[in-house]
């Protein structure tokens, strides 16, 4: 009877030990896939804001049908197409543009971005320098989500929309 409880403790150990070892494999693959996912999308965003070359939202690092969430979780805009409208038009509407990630981290294909977007507005002339998050969903090494959050009334206010009181 002893030795059969041993064998049933030594098997669940085993059991126990394999089942960890999984987890651990699971967790440093997420590991990798998040550092590959924050290069890409880093690169990525650099070059579209920085460089201000829209053409970077392509098949290659989206999603032909990505999606924009406003912070409402309504659609902004959809598909290669509706991506590339809506942030042409900042690099359209701002000269000047300095996109700094201020940090950047997630899980798996999960990142949370946090950044700040400065530039001049062309219509206005006033400055913009506007900090927010974005929350980011890859698959296959391409954005396919992205939901901005960020404090539209400041936005407005810097632009002389809106009076401060």
């Amino acid at each position: 009877m002893k030795k059969l409880l041993y064998f049933i403790l030594l098997l669940a150990g085993f059991t126990v030990t394999a089942q960890s070892k999984k987890e651990c494999q699971d967790l440093l693959k997420a590991e990798k896939q998040v550092e590959t996912n924050i290069q890409l999308y880093k690169a990525t965003w650099d070059k579209i804001f920085n460089q201000r070359d829209i053409d970077q939202v392509n098949e290659q690092n989206f999603a032909s049908d990505v999606i924009l969430l406003n912070q409402k979780e309504g659609i902004r805009a959809q598909g290669i197409e509706g991506f590339k409208k809506a942030f042409n038009a900042y690099l359209i509407g701002f000269s000047d543009i300095k996109f700094t990630f201020i940090d950047v981290w997630g899980h798996g294909d999960k990142l949370v971005k946090h950044w700040n977007f400065q530039g001049k507005h062309n219509k206005t002339g006033n400055m913009m320098n506007l900090s927010g998050v974005t929350l980011v969903k890859m698959k296959d090494g391409k954005i396919i989500e992205e939901q901005d959050f960020d404090d539209n009334l400041w936005y407005n206010q810097q632009l002389g929309y809106y009076l401060v009181k």
